[in-house]
């Protein structure tokens, strides 16, 4: 079943995700093409460090949060496979 996108309910939790995407990028787990680079590269941040929430689009604010929600899900789907080896590992071990 296909899940909905969780979406940032405060400011901090909107700002997390840009901070996660700009560490995915600069760790390169996250890449796009450069046309949509412009959008990431208008966003201007605060002299207290915040993000300045005027300067983000659309496309700058989708790909932060579509880069929290898979990263979301795939540690739920690494922690479910996770716990799959474990049951197996354990009926192999029972059995033997």
């Amino acid at each position: 079943m296909m899940e909905l996108m969780k979406q940032p309910m405060t400011r901090a939790e909107f700002e997390r995700n840009f901070y996660l995407l700009k560490e995915a990028i600069e760790n390169n787990r996250f890449h796009m093409p450069y046309e949509l680079t412009k959008s990431m590269m208008k966003v201007r941040f605060l002299p207290n460090g915040r993000i300045d929430l005027l300067s983000i689009d659309q496309q700058a604010r989708l790909n932060a949060n579509m880069n929290s929600q898979f990263s979301s899900m795939m540690k739920t789907d690494f922690a479910n496979l996770l716990d799959k080896d474990n049951e197996s590992s354990k009926e192999e071990g029972e059995g033997g």
